[in-house]
């Protein structure tokens, strides 16, 4: 793996904002889940293998201010307008995963000169009708892995989510919960006007989607690649929506 990974802090609209780099290479920003994965996984060593990855924190999420200031997502996607300018980055690829590639998306259609192509994991962002999304905000973990992983019992599962009240990683993932909700709670993990937008989004597209997707089910992802106008829908069997951990080699070597 990659070993320099660094974290720092940077001021984005006045506010403090927690921002993780590795890898060596091109410019590459990563925009991470409703998860808040902000310490470097393995899938983001494997994308800093051929780019140096821009991974920043929401705001909200880890160590980022700004959250009084996020209503819906819009107002994420002008923070990513603002966090690009601060780095100084233009026309470089985006990848993001669930809430992170519906932020992507919109942040194509606002600022189109910013993004040069999308990789878009299980994203959020749809309402699809006869397809409706599982229940993040829920308290059961057990049953929030058997939404999120194709095996809920594998380590990467039991590795990644908290499993008590008790567990260290608690007030981080309370924290991004309540980041999430500031975007995704009504409506739900959606923008109802983001449909008439997408043919806006002409950068060439990857869909990477786990074929047994239960949080956002592969039906979003066939709608994303009809309606985008440069998109290819590449589907991993035996994998759920957390495909960076269910199939971190293969969707990196896709998106790659």
């Amino acid at each position: 793996m990659t070993p320099n990974v660094q974290h720092r802090f940077l001021h984005v609209g006045g506010k403090k904002t927690q921002l993780m780099t590795l890898g060596a290479g091109p410019p590459l920003v990563y925009l991470h889940s409703a998860g808040g994965e902000t310490e470097a996984i393995p899938f983001h060593h494997k994308l800093a293998e051929h780019y140096t990855v821009y991974a920043p924190a929401h705001p909200g999420f880890a160590l980022s201010e700004g959250l009084n200031d996020i209503l819906d997502i819009h107002d994420l996607a002008w923070h990513c307008v603002d966090l690009f300018a601060a780095l100084e980055l233009e026309n470089v690829p985006v990848v993001g995963y669930s809430l992170g590639a519906w932020l992507a998306v919109e942040l194509a259609i606002l600022r189109p000169q910013l993004v040069s192509r999308l990789g878009l994991i299980s994203a959020a962002g749809l309402h699809v009708e006869g397809a409706p999304m599982g229940e993040l905000f829920i308290d059961d973990f057990d049953k929030l892995r058997e939404l999120i992983f194709f095996d809920p019992n594998s380590a990467a599962a039991l590795e990644t989510t908290p499993s008590s009240p008790d567990d260290s990683r608690m007030l981080m993932w309370l924290r991004a919960r309540e980041a999430t909700a500031r975007v995704g709670w009504n409506p739900y993990l959606h923008d109802p006007k983001l449909p008439r937008h997408l043919h806006r989004v002409t950068q060439p597209t990857t869909l990477v989607w786990g074929r047994h997707d239960k949080m956002i089910p592969l039906a979003h992802g066939e709608y994303y690649a009809e309606h985008l106008p440069c998109a290819t829908l590449q589907i991993l069997e035996a994998c759920g929506h957390g495909v960076p951990w269910e199939k971190c080699e293969e969707a990196a070597a896709l998106l790659v």
